[in-house]
Formats: C-alpha cells, structure tokens, sequence
C-alpha cells in the first residue's frame, strides 16, 4: 500500500502538471508492474485520477483559471464516449490493449511536438489569441474530438486528456496553462461518470484507494509546480513521458505476442 500511495502521488504530479490526470503512466504501471489486467487497471487508474483531478480543480477553480465556456461546450459529448469505451475495453485482450494504447499516445505525441514547435516563438501572443472569438465551425469540430476523449478516457484509463489538451491548445487557441486547468475539471466530471454511474464503484479498493490517497497529494504538488513553469517546458515534459509510454507498452506487447 505504501508504494501504491507514492507511486499515485508521483504519476498524478506528473500527469496533472501536463493536464492529463496521470493515467498514462497508472496504466502501464499498474499492468507491467503490478501484473493486473487491463480491466482492473484502467479503473484503478481512473479511481486514482478521479482523486487528483477533483483535486487540483478546486485549486484551478479558486485561482479562476478554468475557462467554463469550454468546459460547457465539451463535457456533453464525452458522456456517449465513455459508455462506447467502456464496452470496447471489454472486447478487448491485454496485447491488443497495449498495441492500441501505444499507437494512441505516438499520434498524440507526434501531434504535440508539432504544435510546439509552430507556437513556442509565439508565447508571449497567447492571451492575445484566446479573447479571439470562436468559430461555430471550431465547435463543431471539437464535439467528435471531445467523443473520443471519453472513448479513450474509458477504454484506457487515461483521463482523456490525452486528446482534451491538444484539443484546446491547437484547435481552440486556449493559453496552455488555462487548457491544463480546464482539462483536469474536465478530467474530474468524466471519471466520476465513468467510476461512479457506469462502474458502479466496483474497484480493487486494495489497489484503487492507495493510488486515490497518492492522487490527492500529487495534485496539489502538480497545481503549484504549473503556476511557476513555462508553458512550453511543460508540454515537452508532455512528449517525452508520451514517447517512453508508447515504446515500452508497445514493445511488451509484441514481446507476448511473439
């Protein structure tokens, strides 16, 4: 229990501070290290930042930095995302679990670096670009993506901010620390959906509530840590954690399909 409760606290630090809620590292943690299956993983997982998202909200909420418009536009769409999720989670096997959740974080961070690139001379234009006001057409196009977040987020374990993140820096021009806080409060209303109305509650409360207990220390960590560091520097820590996910899961898998 102990490890459970420092490895919850580091993983939910880590992803909090980049807006993800930790799952794509609980995930592979709790499946290569723990030895446990997809299933009891995932909800471990999304137990686990169900904790540190409602967590680190309240702070965002307090310091003002969520930005409820988009939080109104996107939450509704993921809600049918979660229940699709949740039934492809049980269609799939653990290799074809990891296979897919590798092939998705490299899209995800390919997709990051890109945009990284294209806007890191440009920071300092950010608040600029969120008081432009958006399109119809952007929050048409934002509805699916929101869809998959809750797809994945439910299937995976991930949080959904995977794809909330890039949805609202590229898609919607949000500065990115205002993106973080909007996809952990997010991140908070579907994982409560998914644990709580879909799951029940039925969890491993052995492995779920020690990483739950980590998750609430690593949040708060995380909420003061993204205040005091450069936008651009957090969404490299973003790729590079993305990037040794993908191979590692990726590579285990073929290992075991060998």
């Amino acid at each position: 229990m102990l490890v459970l409760i420092a490895a919850g606290a580091v993983i939910s630090t880590l992803g909090a501070m980049v807006g993800l809620g930790g799952g794509f590292l609980a995930v592979p943690f709790l499946m290569l290290l723990w030895n446990l299956d997809s299933d009891i993983a995932v909800i471990s997982s999304l137990t686990m930042i169900l904790a540190n998202s409602t967590s680190s909200s309240i702070t965002y909420l307090r310091s003002k930095m969520v930005d409820m418009k988009v939080f109104a536009l996107l939450i509704l769409p993921t809600i049918p995302g979660l229940i699709l999720g949740w039934w492809l989670l049980g269609e799939m096997d653990d290799n074809l679990f990891k296979l897919t959740f590798s092939l998705l974080m490299v899209i995800v961070m390919i997709y990051v670096l890109i945009r990284n690139y294209r806007s890191g001379k440009t920071e300092k234009n950010e608040n600029d670009r969120k008081s432009e006001k958006r399109s119809k057409l952007v929050s048409i196009l934002s509805i699916p993506i929101a869809f998959l977040a809750g797809t994945a987020s439910s299937a995976f374990g991930i949080g959904g901010g995977a794809l909330l993140m890039p949805l609202q820096v590229g898609l919607l021009k949000a500065e990115v620390k205002r993106a973080i806080a909007t996809s952990m409060f997010l991140i908070a209303a579907m994982t409560a959906f998914r644990v709580i109305v879909i799951s029940k509650g039925a969890i491993d409360p052995f492995v779920a509530i020690p990483l739950a207990l980590g998750g609430l220390l690593g949040a708060q960590l995380a909420a003061y840590l993204v205040k005091r560091l450069k936008s651009r520097y957090l969404l490299y820590f973003l790729a590079a954690f993305l990037f040794f996910i993908a191979a590692y899961m990726g590579s285990n898998a073929v290992i075991s399909m060998a």
